[in-house]
């Protein structure tokens, strides 16, 4: 069973790299050397990332077999095409491995600084050995190859990866899901950021314009897609830049948008539009990747805050404690614990200095006060016993423990404590009445 769910995961990775490098080879069209688009690099990176190093083998060989038949029905070359693909998959293994010996949680930050160092290392030596072959093989020149290579393997893996990665392994940081405000408004984000990509890029809708107003529109969609990651997260934000890339890639190849106008001015629409768009889409790329890590990553603190928080609640609620620290200047209190729950009273009517001593028993509240304001010994000293008198004509048996932290003139300049609500058990005979 184990080997058969192996043998399925592999054949559908091997089958989505398939369909990626025909649609790249499809947007290139004929091509000297490299093409500027090459989409199986984000998938190669997202299936080392996503599976356990163990598993590895079925996946390499699935990349293999799907590049040997993406050879086959294109009529090219089939060796040239296994030693690009060990190339490229043998580098892309190589460098997984070497960012997940960091031993780093892949989330947030480490997600994009793990993907970038992923990245750039698969593109630039992948890059190098495909046009050292081509420079001994073909004659062709190293650095105009090698560039393009790594360009277009670079894009890939920041467009596809986060893709894939983000619906197939992580989730949501919320168990409830998004509000249903923010949901609306990335929903609308997302609905701007597609008609605005297919005016901008299809070029009929804006064909009256100038050259530069027409690439000057260009930031408008990525601002609708940091609106998208922004309330939508990372998933959301790895769509948008999914369907940036759809409209920008397809109309650049169509010979339409500003990056296909710029080229045709200077007469190199073939060398240098697809490249420019592809530079375009990773700054997109990269801009939603750092938004959603930042997003991630506050998320997660308020989430670890909001638990830390809820523990210790629980933790004085069961000991009958409460936490509190004063400010002698301002005679503010703050509260921790079930205040309302032990003592009957709100955290508004105890937020005062004078309003707390005026509910402790006469005969203490001399000596509290004395404790929290004129006693100046910063080191230990022995829990205080005291009569709260909660409610009136009702005694409470408190016990205080707290210090002062001393200011540089040995004033004091905050007060520190617990109380614990002393509760005598009656024992209860047991048996039978």
């Amino acid at each position: 069973m184990k080997l058969t769910n192996q043998f399925v995961t592999a054949l559908l990775w091997g089958l989505l790299y398939l369909v990626m490098g025909y649609m790249s080879h499809q947007l290139n069209g004929p091509i000297a050397a490299t093409g500027y688009i090459w989409l199986p690099a984000g998938v190669t990176v997202a299936a080392f990332m996503l599976t356990k190093t163990s598993r590895w083998l079925p996946l390499i060989i699935g990349f293999v077999v799907a590049q040997l038949i993406l050879g086959w029905i294109e009529d090219r070359n089939i060796l040239r095409m296994a030693l690009f693909a060990l190339d490229e998959i043998g580098v892309a293994a190589i460098a997984v491995v070497l960012v997940r010996m960091t031993q780093l949680p892949m989330e947030g930050l480490y997600f994009v600084r793990g993907l970038l160092i992923a990245g750039v290392a698969c593109s630039a030596v992948s890059a190098a050995i495909g046009a050292a072959w081509f420079l001994l093989v073909l004659n062709v020149p190293f650095w105009p190859t090698a560039g393009v290579w790594a360009a277009s393997d670079l894009v890939g893996i920041l467009i596809v990866t986060p893709v894939l990665a983000g619906w197939s392994r992580f989730h949501a940081m919320r168990s409830g899901g998004m509000d249903r405000s923010d949901f609306l408004l990335g929903l609308a984000a997302f609905v701007a950021l597609g008609v605005t990509s297919f005016m901008i890029f299809d070029g009929d809708a804006i064909s009256n314009l100038s050259i530069g107003v027409n690439f000057a529109l260009t930031y408008i969609p990525l601002f609708f897609a940091a609106v998208v990651t922004l309330l939508w997260g990372g998933r959301g934000g790895s769509l948008a830049v999914a369907m940036l890339a759809f409209f920008a890639l397809l109309n650049t190849v169509q010979g339409d948008g500003p990056f296909a106008a710029i080229g045709a001015i200077a007469n190199n629409y073939s060398h240098h539009s697809l490249l420019e768009a592809q530079l375009y889409l990773a700054v997109a790329a990269l801009l939603c990747l750092l938004i959603s890590a930042l997003k991630t990553t506050r998320e997660q603190l308020h989430e670890d805050a909001a638990q830390w928080k809820s523990d210790v609640e629980l933790a004085l609620t069961i000991s009958r404690q409460l936490v509190y620290s004063i400010d002698p200047h301002s005679g503010k209190l703050r509260w921790n614990g079930d205040l309302q729950g032990l003592l009957g009273v709100s955290i508004d009517t105890f937020s005062d200095l004078d309003h707390v001593l005026s509910h402790v028993h006469p005969d203490d509240r001399a000596q509290l006060r004395s404790r929290w304001l004129e006693d100046a010994e910063d080191g230990s000293r022995p829990d205080l016993h005291f009569r709260l008198l909660l409610p009136v004509g009702h005694e409470n048996q408190m016990t205080d423990m707290s210090a002062v932290l001393l200011d540089s003139d040995e004033s004091v300049a905050m007060v520190a404590g617990a109380w614990r609500l002393n509760i005598k058990e009656v024992a209860q005979p047991r048996g039978r009445q």
